[in-house]
This record gives structure tokens, C-alpha cells and sequence, in this order.
């Protein structure tokens, strides 16, 4: 029960993220997954490095989707959960668009390479 609830406020503090605003679509860019849609960086250059985290949690909510959401596999939703902490660190600590752009190009990588079947590969 405390598991549901946790995962159920997780999910939760995504949707409210992605209400607050999220990357324009576009298509991918070198580096990144080929389903992934990069953050872009506002006329005049102020946006900040957690626009970066907002297009990484858009990809995590939409691959979790596909996957079935709660559903999905633990293991799976584990995978996904491990780059968006770091991205969030990783855009902490780089608090500049500019400087941040690793940090987002890391993460996508890294949950694109996650498996929803959960393979031996994800552990």
C-alpha cells in the first residue's frame, strides 16, 4: 500500500511538471534517442536548465505510457526513475540552459535504453 501511494505521488509531482510547461515538439538532434523531443531554448536565452528536466520527464511519462503505466514493470519504471533523478541533480548543479545540455542528452540516452520487458541488461 505505501509502495501505490508513493508511486501514485510520483506520477503525480510528473503530471503537476508537465502542467507548469513543457518542451515544444520538435525532432530529435544528434545524441539523442530517435523518439526523443529535445527541450529548445527560448528567443533571448532564458530558459533555465529545468526546462531540460521537463522535456526528459514529457519522454519518461510518454515511454511509462506505452508501456502501460502502472502497470508496466517495476524493474522498468525503476530504469526510468534512476536518469531523471540524475537530470535533476545533473541540472541542480549546471543551472544555465547552456551548461545543462549534458545532463539532458545523459538521461534520454540512458531511458531509451531501458527495457519494458525488464532483460537481464536493465539490472
Amino acid at each position: 500500500m505505501h509502495k501505490k501511494r508513493y508511486w501514485l505521488s510520483f506520477v503525480g509531482g510528473i503530471v503537476f511538471s508537465l502542467a507548469l510547461g513543457s518542451a515544444p515538439p520538435g525532432s530529435a538532434e544528434e545524441g539523442y534517442p530517435e523518439d526523443y523531443t529535445p527541450s529548445t531554448q527560448a528567443e533571448g536565452g532564458r530558459r533555465k536548465s529545468l526546462d531540460r528536466v521537463f522535456a526528459v520527464t514529457t519522454y519518461m511519462t510518454d515511454k511509462l505510457a506505452a508501456a502501460g503505466g502502472e502497470k508496466s514493470a517495476e524493474c522498468y519504471r525503476s530504469c526510468l526513475t534512476t536518469p531523471w533523478n540524475e537530470v535533476l541533480a545533473c541540472a541542480e548543479a549546471n543551472d544555465t540552459y547552456a551548461t545543462s545540455a549534458s545532463c539532458e542528452k545523459e538521461a534520454a540516452q540512458k531511458m531509451a535504453a531501458c527495457d519494458p520487458k525488464c532483460s537481464e541488461s536493465d539490472s
